[in-house]
């Protein structure tokens, strides 16, 4: 996949064979999407019902679910990369931003959701006003429109918005040592830096509600259990890739050998990013008692309209129609 947004032409004779580890890729990106999709949009669902209830919490979640939606239809288009290249240069280098778009857009939502609840638990009678409605779209706005600016400038700097149809974006190997910054930026402000706000708040929400025991704070215990699993995935999905991305940086650049023992590696941590998006809206929403309750109350009244709906089809069969003057006694 084009991790590093470079022109495609180079005349470098460093390839790789993925082998065996093509179908450890596949079936990663087969699994997170079969997963990340229903379970998106039932979280949608959720978030809908949040807002409903002028909850704050509803409008990061919906555009949480939103970006991992974002992200997971792009899969489809990475499963047939892995198998062949894509002919149509237009769309995949559409696919190529909406990918690192909606990569980086979910920590940040998952970060504004940490922090929601940091606010609301260690301070309840203190910054009322961040946890409102008006307050949560304003933030993911600026989310929203950071991350854009940051892709359209990465775009101008490379000189890459005028061959934006012309030339493939795709990762050059050996990676190319001019892209260093560019991914130094990425490693530290879209990894570590949502990293550390996620673990510190995480860590006070768990502190505070650690030694007690009132039915209030179990419930506050939950929510603290839940950040700490949501973390955890954050971790496990997202870790390897920057890491393996940063070793990729310091050491590969005019190193074809470390860049062919590096790539599979590299190549299945990227397939991992997905864990992300098929974990959160498990995590959230069969953790979360509210968010349970409502997906249960979904499936009952699905059951009764399929249930009305199995009555109507069989009163449309029709019956054979009783003669006058006959009887089916």
């Amino acid at each position: 996949m084009a991790d590093n947004l470079t022109q495609a032409g180079s005349s470098s004779n460093c390839t790789v064979d993925l082998g065996e580890g093509q179908y450890l890729i596949l079936g990663l990106y087969a699994a997170s999407f079969f997963i990340s999709l229903p379970g998106n949009c039932l979280s949608i669902y959720v978030a809908c019902l949040h807002v409903k209830r002028e909850n704050e919490i509803g409008i990061y979640l919906l555009n949480l679910s939103s970006v991992d939606i974002l992200y997971t239809l792009t899969i489809p288009f990475w499963f047939y990369d892995c198998l062949d290249q894509h002919s149509n240069i237009l769309l995949y280098n559409v696919i190529v931003v909406v990918t690192y778009s909606s990569m980086y857009l979910s920590p940040a939502f998952l970060c504004c959701i940490a922090v929601d609840r940091y606010l609301a638990i260690v301070y309840p009678l203190r910054f009322y006003e961040l946890r409102t409605i008006q307050t949560a779209v304003v933030v993911s706005a600026v989310c929203w429109a950071i991350q854009l600016t940051c892709h359209a400038l990465l775009l101008h700097r490379l000189s890459l918005f005028s061959n934006f149809s012309s030339s493939v974006f795709r990762e050059e190997l050996p990676m190319n040592a001019t892209l260093f910054t560019e991914n130094i930026v990425r490693i530290v402000f879209g990894f570590f830096f949502p990293l550390s706000i996620f673990v510190f708040s995480s860590q006070r929400i768990y502190r505070m509600v650690a030694n007690s025991t009132s039915v209030e704070n179990e419930e506050k215990k939950k929510l603290a259990r839940l950040l700490l699993l949501l973390l955890l995935v954050y971790i496990i999905s997202f870790g390897p890739y920057h890491v393996t991305l940063l070793a990729r940086s310091l050491v590969e650049p005019g190193n074809c050998p470390f860049a062919q023992s590096a790539y599979l590696c590299y190549k299945i941590f990227y397939a991992l990013t997905g864990v992300n998006c098929a974990a959160d809206p498990i995590l959230y929403c069969w953790l979360n008692d509210t968010a349970r309750y409502d997906i249960l109350q979904l499936c009952v009244a699905a059951r009764n309209r399929l249930q009305r709906l199995c009555s109507w089809l069989k009163c449309q069969k029709g019956y054979p129609k009783e003669s006058p003057g006959l009887s089916l006694s």
